[in-house]
């Protein structure tokens, strides 16, 4: 007769780095990005990077990450193809609602692409419902593009002033900023994180704002979370940046509801990819 498959889930150890590279490659081909992120996804003092076993074997990974509105950021589930359809991924989940409970956290988010549908669907059975969807653009880093006159942008460094530069833009965005696809709610706290981090620039003579920068991976792309004002400076300002710290394109994602941002970005060169991303979220949870 057929024993009971056992699944445990745990930590991540130093020791697992291999094993986890090894799932991601099989699991998502396409979409690596473990071995550039190993040391950050393992230090993070509030989240955890998870990992799960079956009948002893690593053959999943998942991360729960604490973003600044202290909401969970569900990222990075990958189970190797051998062992899908075991009810893995429900028992990572089933320990991330386990972890946002003991921290306290009300609300948990994670994105997938729109025609995903069984990330999504395990998302459902959770009870995450979509908040917003996405399309991506990028742009190659051109030095023709940013050789012009410099953009007078400065870094925001003040809390305030950053919320107040930012806030009124929610709307427009759906309420959302997004850096490497990661969706953070745009809030006052998310605006003290960003110009903490010197990724506020504005431009006050034509009222301009942006949100440069990179969670993780600056050396391969430059992600513009949010612009506003002068859109062509904003632009040539990103480009310049990219030039500036050798990162090879620019990378936006941006709400399907707002067609204007999709115009400015269709306006100033940038290339649309091929499909949305959607932004599932689950609260009241605490």
């Amino acid at each position: 007769e057929k024993l009971m498959t056992t699944i445990t889930v745990r930590a991540a150890r130093p020791e697992d780095r291999e094993k986890i590279i090894e799932v991601e490659a099989n699991s998502t081909p396409n979409l690596r990005y473990v071995p550039q992120v190993f040391a950050e996804f393992m230090a993070h003092p509030r989240g955890e990077f998870s990992v799960a076993e079956v009948d002893g074997e690593l053959a999943a990974c998942a991360k729960f990450t604490v973003l600044p509105d202290n909401s969970a950021w569900l990222e990075t589930l990958r189970v190797t193809p051998a062992r899908q359809g075991l009810g893995v991924g429900k028992r990572l989940y089933e320990h991330f609602f386990a972890i946002a409970r003991r921290q306290g956290i009300s609300t948990m988010r994670m994105y997938t692409g729109v025609n995903n549908a069984v990330s999504k669907g395990l998302a459902e059975r959770f009870g995450f419902q979509p908040a917003a969807t996405f399309y991506g653009a990028w742009q190659a880093t051109d030095a023709a593009l940013a050789s012009a006159s410099a953009t007078p942008f400065q870094p925001v460094t003040d809390a305030t002033d950053a919320a107040a530069l930012l806030m009124p833009h929610s709307a427009a965005w759906n309420g959302f900023l997004v850096m490497n696809r990661t969706f953070y709610t745009l809030t006052p706290a998310l605006c003290t994180y960003l110009s903490q981090r010197g990724q506020v620039y504005a431009e006050p003579t034509s009222g301009s704002v942006a949100v440069l920068g990179a969670r993780f991976m600056p050396e391969q792309a430059l992600h513009i979370g949010l612009f506003a004002g002068d859109v062509r400076a904003c632009l040539h300002f990103a480009q310049q940046k990219a030039n500036q710290i050798g990162a090879p394109r620019l990378s936006c994602l941006f709400p399907t509801a707002s067609p204007q941002i999709r115009q400015d970005l269709d306006d100033g060169g940038f290339q649309m990819e091929p499909s949305a991303f959607v932004v599932m979220e689950r609260s009241g949870l605490s």
